[in-house]
């Protein structure tokens, strides 16, 4: 990662000490103004906001709409929305993200989950923690079949309970795992998008 990557992360974790308010303060939700105007060309373009970089990968954020409610165990719960419908301050930024471009294959997809994709292991980022791989392009990547995207490290600046479907059903007198869930704390985050693998049976 480059000086200039570090820094900007480290700025979004420090931002991400003085709440959800500091954190949609980061980078306002622009529907891909310049310099963030960097589109996949699909669903993700509604919730994301990156720019390329001079090697040809990407940075940015990933945004979330906080719902109002917190959980059992003090999260408050946050969910993607298509930030156009919803816009800033409903829109904040939950992660700050690195991209690099590779190709991956289609596996599979389970209901309400993130497609899964088979990467090469060469391809993951190191040192890093990226896991996950979005496609290019606005049709469905077919499956077996290899597609070009970004294989993307995020680094969450906020602390919230993600909930990718039903957020806003959530009980407060529940967990936020009980909530379908994930517990989100500022830091490099590789559960709540999670959808790689490095190989198939």
């Amino acid at each position: 990662m480059s000086c200039p990557r570090i820094l900007l992360a480290s700025a979004a974790l420090a931002l991400s000490a003085f709440g959800s308010a500091a954190a949609a303060d980061l980078y306002p939700w622009r529907n891909h103004d310049a310099p963030f105007a960097f589109v996949f060309g699909n669903e993700i373009d509604t919730h994301q906001q990156t720019r390329q970089t001079r090697d040809g990968g990407l940075f940015g954020f990933f945004y979330v709409r906080f719902t109002g409610m917190l959980t059992k165990d003090h999260y408050p719960v946050a969910t993607h929305v298509d930030c156009n419908a919803h816009p800033h301050p409903d829109c904040t930024v939950g992660w700050a993200l690195h991209g690099k471009p590779i190709s991956a294959t289609f596996f599979y997809q389970n209901m309400e989950e993130h497609p899964v994709f088979l990467a090469k292991r060469a391809d993951i980022t190191q040192p890093g923690s990226p896991s996950h791989f979005h496609w290019l392009g606005a049709a469905m990547p077919m499956q077996h079949h290899p597609v070009n995207g970004f294989l993307l490290q995020l680094t969450a600046v906020d602390r919230f309970c993600f909930v990718q479907h039903g957020a806003e059903a959530a009980d407060p007198a529940a967990t936020c795992r009980k909530n379908g869930g994930v517990n989100v704390d500022p830091g490099v985050d590789i559960a709540t998008h999670l959808n790689i693998v490095a190989s198939a049976p």
